[in-house]
């Protein structure tokens, strides 16, 4: 690698101690600063490194990137406080899915798990139940234990395992790469991506772990080891529920026999990993909150803005009550509409899952920032597709909804992002039809 790379990687580092250690959400310009040099810097590795070796080198870099944000306090997302909190409730016997935090902060629940009025305050959702997956609180449990020496202690301990699966993520992407005979340096798109680095290592946030369980599990399709994929898939839907939307792609690539015993496999798996948890209310408590999440959460939303938009013209009020699960109806028909084309190859699978994947996004009425990293996984294993990567640099100007102290978002900024982004896919597919034809 050149002398110029290796003071870029350097520049590179100095850029994410400052992510981790200096900034304030609140600062946007700062914050605008950084991630444009960032991703500046990125573009221009991915844009001039093709060699095996020097590929190798920058993955070594891009861990080391991810090691800097160890001992940093999560500045752009509070989530953690419902991550130690869920923790504290399991780790002292008690079961996170049944109880709201603002039922129970001065109760006796509360004394016995050590939730103190301070971790109950930094909670962005008290007046919900517990929406993440059995997985996720089991980690959870870790840093809910480890926190008793301090939050920060709780923090470290959540944020290893993040780091060790962004580990084994990167090197199954790149075993996947050369098993589907793609590009090599493919795995740089994700690698050194300033988002997946900000959100994941730095956030606490567990797309990475999540797609990690997904991309060992494809890799076990391939091999035909296809009992083993669906626990992997399972794995994968108990981090984070977004891989159930996956599933159908399989039936044209399985077949139908084999698709249903994929699917048992699967849904015994998961009913595993809730054992637990298991208790008549779960999944009551847990529909809840999702219902909740579909019909109340706006944030970063594209399509559903201009139907909102168009509902206060017309009625004069949010219509998101109404239109937020129609939406989720619409994604669903949508999605199967695209299952149903051909696979003529592994990366046409791949394919199904960017455009399934984007569509959700596009429809849905919150899409926070990590939500894209998810794409960017994706579009690694996808020729002629890199709309997902300018998503990854542009979906951060939604974080100047924190500008301000009644967080409002600026619609200028994000009008700019859809604008680019779906411009830049309709020039993708424009382009790709323009081949074919």
């Amino acid at each position: 690698m050149s002398p110029l790379k290796y003071i870029l990687a350097i520049v590179f580092a100095a850029i994410y101690v400052c992510f981790g250690y200096f900034l304030e959400r609140e600062n946007f310009l700062h914050l605008g600063l950084l991630f444009g040099i960032s991703f500046g810097l990125y573009f221009f590795f991915i844009a001039t490194t093709s060699d095996k070796r020097e590929t190798d080198i920058l993955l070594w870099i891009s861990m080391i990137f991810r090691i800097i944000f160890i001992v940093a306090i999560p500045c752009l997302s509070d989530d953690y406080f419902r991550f130690i909190w869920d923790g504290k409730l399991f780790v002292n016997g008690f079961n996170p899915y049944l109880f709201i935090p603002s039922e129970i902060i001065n109760t006796d629940v509360s004394k016995t798990a050590g939730l103190t009025q301070e971790l109950y305050e930094g909670l962005n959702s008290p007046n919900y139940y517990t929406v993440y997956p059995p997985i996720n609180q089991l980690l959870f449990s870790i840093g809910g234990f480890f926190s008793k020496f301090g939050m920060l202690a709780g923090i470290i301990a959540i944020r290893v395992p993040i780091l060790i699966a962004e580990f084994f993520l990167i090197k199954y992407i790149r075993r996947l790469l050369e098993d589907l005979h793609l590009p090599h340096y493919h795995v740089l798109w994700y690698a050194l991506n300033p988002l997946v680095i900000v959100e994941l290592s730095g956030n606490l946030h567990f797309e990475g772990m999540m797609m990690l369980c997904l991309v060992v599990g494809i890799y076990w399709l391939r091999h035909n080891k296809w009992g083993g994929a669906a626990f992997w898939w399972a794995m994968a839907i108990s981090i984070k529920l977004i891989p159930i939307l996956f599933l159908p792609v399989l039936v044209k690539r399985l077949g139908v026999v084999k698709s249903v015993w994929f699917y048992i496999i699967t849904s015994l798996a998961l009913a595993f990993t809730f054992l637990p948890f298991l208790d008549q209310k779960l999944i009551e408590h847990i529909f809840s909150s999702v219902d909740l999440y579909f019909r109340t959460f706006e944030f970063n939303a594209s399509i559903y803005y201009v139907i909102r938009w168009l509902g206060f013209k017309s009625v004069g009020y949010n219509i998101i009550q109404q239109v937020g699960p129609i939406l989720s109806f619409v994604t669903f028909v949508l999605v199967m509409g695209v299952y149903f084309y051909k696979n003529k190859s592994w990366e046409d699978v791949f394919k199904k899952m960017l455009f399934a994947y984007t569509i959700y996004l596009l429809l849905a009425t919150t899409v926070h920032p990590w939500y894209v990293i998810n794409i960017v996984v994706l579009s690694v294993f996808v020729r002629n597709y890199r709309y997902a990567l300018l998503w990854s640099a542009l979906v951060i100007l939604s974080y100047s909804t924190y500008m301000e102290e009644s967080y409002q978002e600026n619609m200028f900024l994000i009008t700019v992002e859809y604008i680019c982004v779906l411009g830049w896919l309709g020039l993708e597919l424009f382009r790709k039809q323009k081949v074919l034809n």
